[in-house]
């Protein structure tokens, strides 16, 4: 009789109701913490890339140590290509056009010194000068396939939060691979890269343009007032080939023949002012913006951080700049001699 008793009773459990509310409140618990994580996540991405940013403004220092100036921003007047030697209309100095940038003057300072070997055979030890392979118009030794070396990514030239990261291939001929796209630039100045032309490349106020040499005794704005080093944001190429839209210039650090590794400060970081170089894909993404054309071409620091970028100051420091960041003092961080009086806070 007992046992019957029991098996007639009720057995407890969940109503459809209670379920359904259980669900409702693991979803809003979930829904709470999901923004949470992605939080964690975008501060240890930001902490990683402002970690890599600072290996390369401490390069900059071993360098000058070593050196006695700052790296050069390219080894080449803007807009230069082949091999002839050319005279400056500024010092009388003759150049030959080389397509190399900063990054490879300070690799041995981030303990890439095999790459800097590597890349040291190409530019100085064959006939041109370290031009790149291009059409047989220019030379047979450009005929030649791209180093293997072109394509190796070096982490302290990236930041985890461009979701275009790495960046090694380019839409460019076969054989003719542009490779590595970094990050992370060097300041050239506070205006475009070629104010009045091809050869004012090397006349800007910056630490590392066209041709330049700037010495710790030439920043007389202070070490700790002056930019040195930006982020951007790199663009994936098109499939179509090289021509302009199909092919993104920016944070290119080989076949360096345009100011494509470094940065202006003429605009605040993610401004809506499209960027001006040869060739870009400017609405790939939409941080990005770009136009596509030769004249008073300039790269502005962007991000994919909350609100602001990630700099490097002359003396080392690294900060997040916000995106509302006074224009006129953002200005007199990318000038090296302006005599601007700008603080740091």
């Amino acid at each position: 009789m007992r046992s019957l008793f029991h098996r007639l009773q009720p057995r407890s459990g969940f109503t459809l109701v209670e379920l359904l509310v259980v669900i409702a409140i693991i979803g809003v618990l979930v829904g709470l913490l999901l923004p949470a994580v992605q939080a964690a996540r975008e501060a240890a991405r930001r902490s990683t890339c402002t970690n890599n940013q600072k290996q390369i403004a401490l390069a900059l220092h071993n360098h000058h140590d070593s050196k006695g100036s700052f790296p050069r921003g390219m080894e080449q007047w803007m807009g230069g290509s082949g091999e002839i030697t050319t005279q400056s209309p500024y010092t009388g100095t003759k150049y030959d056009k080389r397509r190399w940038s900063w990054f490879f003057r300070v690799l041995p300072y981030v303990e890439q010194q095999r790459l800097y070997d590597q890349q040291f055979d190409w530019y100085y030890k064959n006939a041109t000068f370290g031009d790149w392979p291009s059409s047989a118009a220019w030379c047979s030794f450009k005929n030649t396939a791209t180093p293997n070396w072109v394509n190796t990514i070096v982490p302290s030239f990236t930041c985890p939060s461009d979701t275009s990261y790495p960046k090694t291939k380019s839409a460019n001929a076969p054989g003719n691979d542009q490779g590595f796209h970094g990050n992370h630039l060097l300041i050239a100045g506070n205006t475009s890269f070629n104010p009045t032309g091809p050869w004012s490349s090397t006349q800007l106020n910056g630490v590392a343009f066209a041709l330049s040499a700037v010495k710790g005794k030439d920043v007389t704005d202070g070490l700790s007032k002056t930019m040195g080093v930006a982020e951007i944001l790199v663009v994936p190429d098109n499939d179509t080939g090289w021509a302009a839209g199909d092919e993104d210039m920016r944070g290119r650090y080989h076949n360096s023949y345009e100011v494509l590794s470094c940065v202006s400060t003429l605009y605040t970081p993610n401004t809506s002012v499209a960027d001006r170089v040869s060739n870009c894909n400017g609405t790939k993404i939409a941080r990005a913006p770009c136009t596509a054309v030769g004249t008073t071409q300039h790269i502005s620091s962007r991000s994919n951080h909350v609100s602001g970028v990630t700099v490097s100051f002359l003396d080392g420091s690294s900060r997040f700049v916000a995106d509302a960041v006074d224009v006129t003092v953002y200005n007199a961080w990318g000038s090296r001699n302006g005599g601007e009086v700008a603080a740091n806070d």
